[in-house]
């Protein structure tokens, strides 16, 4: 994996190391709503500058959302990123299905982003999230659909401690 993306000048690898309790969703992305509402509870304390029906949302609603390394590397790029995803035979059963379906795809939903709608209007609001690459600025994500432009390239571990399904294989 960090061959290929040196070689091939793809940036770091964005390396997911699998354990018994890793799901998808910890992968793709991470909502603190304890920070939210922490911070939420915090604004409600202290005097609001702004005149009544003009309050900010309580901090932005990315702020709170980090996208983690398989989220990372679906975000829509000019080139694909590596992805290696270390021993998944530590996984739980479910989660070589549950990659499936991203595969298929290429592309997720962070619903906490989905049901967010502008106040006053139905358009769709970009939202910055920050993301699992140190180097990449925080990125911008409408709608709460992330969907890859180039497919990421996927490198898997296995101890071959247990057998994947045939549609996993292939």
């Amino acid at each position: 994996a960090y061959a290929i993306a040196y070689q091939l000048k793809l940036g770091p690898v964005l390396a997911w190391p699998v354990t018994a309790r890793a799901n998808l969703i910890d992968a793709l992305y991470r909502y603190d709503a304890i920070a939210r509402l922490q911070d939420a509870q915090l604004d409600k304390t202290r005097p609001n500058p702004d005149p009544p029906g003009n309050e900010k949302e309580e901090g932005g609603l990315g702020e709170y959302i980090q996208l983690g390394p398989v989220g990372t590397a679906f975000l829509p790029s000019r080139l694909p990123r590596v992805l290696l995803i270390d021993e998944i035979d530590k996984s739980d059963l479910n989660l070589p299905n549950d990659l499936l379906n991203l595969f298929e795809e290429g592309e997720f939903e962070i619903p906490e982003l989905a049901r967010r709608k502008r106040r006053g209007t139905e358009k769709e609001q970009a939202v910055k999230v920050r993301t699992a690459d140190a180097e990449m600025p925080a990125q911008s994500i409408m709608g709460g659909q992330v969907k890859c432009c180039e497919f990421p390239i996927v490198i898997m571990t296995s101890n071959g401690e247990r057998d994947f399904p045939p549609a996993f294989h292939r």
